[in-house]
């Protein structure tokens, strides 16, 4: 019999990062997030991306 359950990731997450905001913030987070239909790991992956690549574009 072969092996059963959820195949390894390609790209397992293996980091957790926890961030605190204001409460202001957190709700346009969520407005956006809901705009989008985007988790909020998915945004924060996104910011990071912008960031990296403007960091790219000065240097």
């Amino acid at each position: 019999m072969g092996k059963v359950g959820r195949p390894p990731a390609e790209n397992p997450k293996m980091y957790k990062v926890t961030v605190r905001m204001s409460e202001p913030d957190y709700k346009k987070l969520m407005e956006y997030n809901e705009a989008t239909e985007q988790t909020i790991t998915e945004t924060m992956l996104e910011g990071f991306d912008l960031l990296m690549k403007k960091k790219a574009k000065k240097a």
